[in-house]
């Protein structure tokens, strides 16, 4: 595997492991139908993962790196989307 294709996989990969927190984060959030494909979502996140960590044996450090990043820009938008929706009520 090339470089660049290691680096587009490591990118892919934190990306979904990002996905995965945030589905996490809201389950319990949904009901019926919908709940049943959540969950169903959710099951199919882990078993990906575990197949892809399995597949990268040691070589996590970069990824956790990325990972890290990614999470820490995600975390950024939200608390930002929650500071614009309290100012928006303020100014109600």
């Amino acid at each position: 595997m090339t470089k660049e294709h290691q680096i587009d996989l490591t990118l892919a990969f934190a990306t979904f492991r990002c996905f995965n927190e945030q589905l996490y984060l809201l389950k319990g959030s949904h009901s019926k139908v919908v709940k049943l494909k959540f969950n169903r979502l959710i099951k199919l996140a882990r078993q990906y993962e575990d197949e892809m960590m399995k597949n990268m044996g040691d070589s996590t450090e970069d990824l956790d790196s990325v990972l890290d990043v990614m999470m820490d820009i995600i975390n950024d938008v939200k608390l930002e989307l929650q500071k614009n929706i309290k100012e928006e009520d303020n100014a109600k």
